[in-house]
């Protein structure tokens, strides 16, 4: 009688196992998925303020903070942040710079998107007034 409640016991707690072994996983890979989310959005700001840098310059233009935007990207790799698109406009007064992507899935059905901008007033050569000179 008690090998049989001993070979009881041992069942039921490889039916444990396997049914807690799958949750226990997937939990463990939803909270790397979201860690890769939040470093890809790092990523895009990051990337965003440096093109916004160079576009807002005096010298600056839209192409060249996109042309930076994508310089930096390509030093990061392409792993993290796939599919990524930038946008930038420059206007007299403002420059803005967008990157879009789509971030690296653990979870098959999983499809995070990221998109972060960046936006500075243009530098702007303004000449010194003449209401201080005496």
């Amino acid at each position: 009688m008690e090998k049989r409640r001993r070979d009881e016991r041992g069942s039921a707690g490889i039916a444990e196992t396997v049914i807690l072994a799958p949750v226990l996983l997937f939990m463990l890979m939803a909270i790397v998925q979201f860690g890769l989310y939040f470093h890809a959005r790092n990523i895009a700001e990051q990337s965003a303020q440096e093109g916004a840098a160079v576009a807002r310059r005096f010298d600056g233009t839209a192409a060249a903070g996109r042309s930076k935007t994508l310089e930096f990207l390509g030093s990061l790799g392409s792993d993290t942040l796939r599919g990524r698109t930038v946008e930038a406009n420059r206007t007299p007064e403002t420059a803005t710079v967008t990157v879009s992507g789509t971030v690296i899935s653990l979870v098959p059905w999983l499809e995070l998107r990221v998109e972060e901008s960046a936006t500075g007033p243009v530098e702007r050569y303004v000449p010194p007034s003449d209401a201080g000179a005496q």
